[in-house]
């Protein structure tokens, strides 16, 4: 296999990575935070929540992966880069390492969105249901 063969062979199977990974992630935890959310937003909110989870999972992880260059300070062309097997190698490996990593902000970011439906959503719901005087 040539170098220019490896170079688009890679680029697909990293693309592919990635939406794997990132899907992966979504069907480990749309479970828990389907669950999460009904039982502690409004119907409304659930609902934009539920749709926006997979979106915040899958797009960090495209991200992750367009973010690495080929270019560097030696290698400006096409076929510069594309001379050098152990520099498509070198950046295949940075591809991935930045998939996971926005993965991670990801789940990170979604981790913070979960304590403020906690702390605001179930705040809202204890005073409504207060014991009264009258009670």
């Amino acid at each position: 296999m040539t170098n220019e063969r490896y170079l688009v062979a890679s680029y697909f199977v990293g693309v592919t990575l990635a939406v794997g990974l990132g899907t992966i992630v979504y069907l480990f935890l749309r479970h828990p935070f389907g669950s999460l959310a009904d039982s502690v937003s409004r119907k409304r909110r659930s609902s934009t929540l539920k749709r926006l989870f997979p979106l915040g999972l899958l797009f960090p992880a495209l991200l992750g992966f367009v973010s690495v260059s080929y270019q560097s300070c030696t290698r400006h062309t096409y076929e510069e880069i594309v001379q050098n097997r152990s520099y498509l190698v070198e950046k295949n490996q940075q591809q991935i390492s930045s998939v996971l990593l926005h993965i991670l902000f990801a789940v990170l970011f979604w981790d913070v969105i979960v304590f403020l439906i906690l702390k605001y959503g179930r705040k809202g719901r204890n005073e409504s249901h207060l014991p009264t005087v009258d009670d």
